[in-house]
Order: structure tokens, then C-alpha cells, then sequence
């Protein structure tokens, strides 16, 4: 995903009224080359509603998918580009904290802004992998990827900073140890059989 399109998606929900930060792999590309096909933002969690409103019979843009859930996506039209927008609430990452702290957190905190465009930090990124409880795992990949690029592995510690800031930090700990010795296997060399 080209930087001008994330300033192009960004724009575009800022006129709208929706308060977000860029996260996923187009936060993590603001820093380094990783690559991504899509835009992911955080919202907060009361504003479904105002986003399906914003959305609503607009030509740029179809309605979201799935109509409800914690994760929802359009496809925002740009000019002669789809791009493929996907809307995270924060609620499944506030930990004992309620409401919306997470995206207050997160864009008070734990994001940068360029060009107009707040983006969350790679630990904010790594915390958001590590904390969904059915597909965490498949995540660690995308955290090796993310380190080959140019992420420094000690970001793990500020995932901590995080997660003991939600209260969920022994759920969380458990996770970047795993994660650890996953990115040990990772760095083994591999040997060939004779």
C-alpha cells in the first residue's frame, strides 16, 4: 500500500468524522518496507453506528461487511483504486479497561503523525496481534516479517508496557515467550540432510 493512499484513506475518514489510527501492516510499513495489500484502522468502539451512517448510500464506498462484529471492512473507491479498508474496534483490546480507552491510549500515547496521518507504533501493532485470542499464533509470522524488516525485536518489551497497562500482561507474557522461541526456530540454521 503506497503511503499517498493511506494520507488518501486518512483524509477521507477525517472528513467523515471518524476518529481512527492506522494500524496493521500499514502502521508497521510507515517505518519499514513490509508490504501490504489493505488499510486498518482503529475506531472506537462506540462509533459503529456513526460509521454505517457515514457510509450510507455513498458512491466512494460500500456499506460494511459483516454488519456487525469487532472487525468490519469496505472497499473505498479512490479516484481509479480500490482500496480495501478494514474498520477494528478497540474493545477486544482494552483488557480490564472499559469503553475506549484503547484508542484514546493509543492516539494520545503509542502513535506518530505524518503528514496528517496518525499511525500506531509497532508494539501497538504486535499488542493488537498477540491479544486476539483465537488466531494469535498465525500473527507471530507476520512479527518475524515485520523484524527481517527493520522492527527491532526489543519491541516486545514495550508490548509488554501495554499489555501491563490493560491488566492482561500475564495473558500477554505467555504469548511473547512463545513468540520468542517461535523467532528462535526462525533464526536456526537449517541443516541439510547427508
Amino acid at each position: 500500500m503506497k503511503s499517498e493512499q493511506v494520507e488518501q484513506v486518512a483524509r477521507w475518514l477525517d472528513s467523515l468524522g471518524i476518529r481512527h489510527v492506522v494500524v496493521g501492516g500499514s502502521a508497521i510499513e510507515h517505518p519499514v518496507p513490509v508490504g501490504t495489500g489493505d488499510v486498518n484502522v482503529l475506531v472506537a468502539v462506540g462509533d459503529w453506528e456513526a460509521i454505517d451512517r457515514a457510509l450510507e448510500n455513498r458512491a466512494d464506498a460500500i456499506p460494511l461487511e459483516p454488519y456487525t462484529g469487532t472487525i468490519r471492512s469496505t472497499k473505498l473507491h479512490l479516484g481509479t483504486e480500490t482500496v480495501d479498508l478494514e474498520f477494528i474496534s478497540g474493545q477486544p483490546f482494552s483488557g480490564n479497561l472499559a469503553g475506549d480507552d484503547f484508542l484514546d491510549y493509543v492516539r494520545t500515547y503509542r502513535a506518530t503523525k505524518t503528514r496528517g496521518v496518525r499511525y500506531a507504533t509497532p508494539p501497538v501493532v504486535w499488542y493488537m496481534r498477540l491479544s486476539v485470542d483465537d488466531q494469535w499464533q498465525q500473527y507471530v509470522w507476520k512479527i518475524n516479517r515485520d523484524i527481517k524488516a527493520g522492527v527491532p525485536a526489543s519491541t516486545l518489551e514495550s508490548v509488554m508496557e501495554i499489555a501491563d497497562h490493560f491488566g492482561v500482561g500475564p495473558r500477554i507474557r505467555a504469548r511473547i515467550e512463545f513468540t520468542r522461541k517461535t523467532l528462535r526456530l526462525y533464526e536456526a540454521p537449517r541443516r541439510v540432510p547427508e
